[in-house]
């Protein structure tokens, strides 16, 4: 039996219409919910960084002795964040010392509860920020208070239902204007069928070019009748859809801007933190050196432990100025000719006490010594190669070097190349390692130390000087490789 030419033409305009307005309410839900949950994580990352310390300072002096002026800060704060939920202090025991939900209920209880979240628990001792964002999205960032000590960590619980009403609202509209055009489609083909195939054709074109990105899209068409009609409600529906992206563009440009303030208060912060801990640093240089008088065994061992814990954290906080430097102002560069070979030997130097202990063998092969780079940055690089390289070997294993010259498309290109016996890196993660902040599984920073800077500082000098770096392992053997272009003065 044949179909008539209307019902297919019926059919044909519903199921493409409807595929076309599906695919657009589809991508643009979930670009909506990317948006939203990036908005409310990085808002919420920005509130934690910003009240963790008043809170916990607050908690200290006036929790037991002037409850209400805690209780006031807290309100205060809890009013910077719309989709705040509640606030736990908990101790190192996982014992709620304070639930701003049930205070606020006036729900007290005469033996504090432990907590029963299993991502609290797993988390509360660890000395840097982590995140869980399920079913709701929760922080835990540890508080340490004046003298070092860390006692406490506070637990923030956010709400995601924003997600879930910006997602209805674009599912109403997307099914609405849908809707829309495929009734105006059904009563146009059924009236003048003979009329509407090149008419069709016309919207058909157009909205594969939408369906495509081509957002600009306008359609012109002068009938005088539903045709025309059906051209404006199309150019209206893309205007509409222009009017979206414009309005997602303000809101990455928003989020843009408040990822430049918190890369500003990271600087502001790291700056601030160099001041005190450079004096304790020359203070504890001071005492060591017996100036202020003679030391017995144990004073001077702890002293030489202090010391280590205070380079450790200048170390990192110079970590994040450079990040920070790099993401505000870009890397700057300073090209001469250094011999690279002594700059290797003097950052393995450096790291001779832990290479013994692990009984490390170094091989070198340094085929090429004369760079004309960046002296300091590849330095930086170089030092933050060769640290992971020893920090990640297993003991009685061999650390190798190499330098050479490569040629990749007509380019002569300057490579280094590190190898170490280790754990291994996954090589779904051997990208996500160059990343600020990442680090391979949530117990590596523990096990190791860091906080996961070194490479992804490594990665903006290396592609500031037009370059490359990447990393390979397979079979317990990782290699950590950089190359860039070989120029000559």
């Amino acid at each position: 039996m044949k179909m008539p030419f209307r019902t297919k033409l019926i059919g044909a305009l519903f199921i493409i219409i409807l595929t076309v307005f599906t695919g657009m309410g589809i991508y643009m839900t979930l670009y909506r919910i990317k948006e939203v949950r990036s908005e409310i994580v990085g808002n919420a990352r920005m509130f934690v960084t910003l009240t963790s310390d008043k809170i916990g300072d607050a908690f200290l002096r006036y929790f037991k002795t002037a409850f209400f002026k805690f209780r006031a800060i807290i309100l205060e704060q809890r009013g910077l964040n719309t989709d705040l939920e509640n606030i736990q202090i908990i101790d190192l025991t996982g014992r709620i010392q304070y639930d701003m939900a049930q205070y606020e209920k006036g729900i007290f209880f005469a033996e504090n509860p432990y907590s029963t979240d299993p991502f609290v628990l797993q988390n509360i001792k660890k000395m840097e920020m982590n995140i869980n964002a399920d079913d709701h999205l929760c922080i835990i960032v540890p508080y340490v208070d004046e003298y070092g000590v860390h006692n406490y960590s506070i637990v923030y619980h956010f709400s995601l239902k924003r997600i879930s009403k910006e997602v209805s609202n674009v599912v109403k509209g997307s099914i609405a204007m849908g809707l829309s055009m495929l009734l105006l489609s059904v009563v146009l083909a059924v009236i003048a069928s003979n009329r509407i195939t090149g008419h069709l054709a016309v919207v058909s074109k157009a909205a594969k070019e939408i369906a495509e990105g081509d957002f600009n899209k306008v359609i012109t068409i002068k009938t005088g009748d539903e045709f025309e009609d059906l051209a404006n409600a199309f150019n209206y529906m893309t205007e509409k859809i222009r009017e979206d992206i414009r309005e997602l563009n303000n809101l990455i440009k928003e989020l843009e801007r408040r990822d430049t303030q918190k890369t500003q208060f990271l600087a502001n912060i790291s700056h601030e933190l160099r001041t005190p801990l450079t004096v304790s640093i020359g203070y504890v240089d001071y005492l060591k050196k017996e100036k202020m008088g003679p030391l017995n065994e144990d004073q001077k061992h702890s002293l030489e432990i202090i010391s280590r814990n205070l380079e450790r954290l200048n170390k990192e906080i110079h970590s994040l100025l450079l990040v920070s430097r790099f993401t505000l102002e870009g890397v700057k560069l300073s090209y001469e000719i250094f011999d690279i070979s002594d700059a290797i030997e003097n950052i393995l130097n450096n790291f001779v006490p832990e290479m013994k202990l692990k009984r490390l063998v170094v091989k070198k092969d340094i085929r090429v010594r004369l760079v004309y780079a960046d002296k300091e940055g590849i330095n930086t690089v170089l030092e933050n190669l060769i640290s992971n390289g020893i920090k990640f070997s297993e003991p009685d294993t061999n650390l190798e070097i190499k330098t050479c010259i490569i040629n990749e498309n007509n380019q002569e290109y300057f490579q280094f190349k590190i190898s170490n016996h280790g754990i291994g890196i996954p090589e779904d993660q051997l990208e996500k390692i160059f990343e600020p902040f990442y680090q391979v599984d949530a117990t590596t920073s523990r096990r190791y130390g860091g906080i996961g800077l070194g490479l992804s500082i490594a990665r903006n000098i290396i592609e500031a000087h037009q370059g490359k770096i990447w990393a390979e392992s397979r079979g317990g053997v990782t290699c950590f490789y950089f190359k860039i272009p070989n120029r000559r003065v």
